[in-house]
């Protein structure tokens, strides 16, 4: 990794404040340690609940994690998720989380421009 990699973005630092102490879901790719450790070092999480997807994997398998109150954001590696995306989403709306799909990898600062591009607002709206 370069230094320019593991520099913090604005971003990052935006998302750790919104994030910091919550967790998040990440639904589909390959479950890499560093990645992972990465990004809950990044934000600050409790916790970051992957799910390698699997062919034909049922999406219910994903509806507890979605459910916890001290999940703030689901992420879809959209690259990588073989389901259809409206099932998802569909647990997302029923448990007021956001879904953040992202179409790149999955380091922290691509997270977190994902992150603040599409639902900064309602995670500063739930902050308050």
């Amino acid at each position: 990794a370069t230094n320019a990699a593991l520099r913090t973005t604005p971003e990052v630092e935006n998302v750790a404040r919104l994030l910091k102490g919550r967790s998040l879901v990440l639904i589909g790719g390959d479950r890499r340690p560093g990645t992972e450790q990465a990004l809950q070092e990044a934000f600050g999480l409790r916790e970051l609940v992957w799910f390698e997807t699997k062919e034909h994997q049922s999406v219910d398998s994903f509806e507890p994690s979605v459910a916890r109150p001290d999940v703030a954001v689901v992420l879809l590696a959209i690259r990588w998720a073989s389901h259809s995306y409206g099932e998802v989403k569909e647990f997302c709306d029923r448990y007021g989380k956001p879904l953040v799909r992202l179409p790149g990898g999955y380091s922290p600062n691509q997270v977190a421009a994902q992150i603040m591009s599409q639902c900064s607002e309602r995670l500063k709206k739930a902050s308050e």
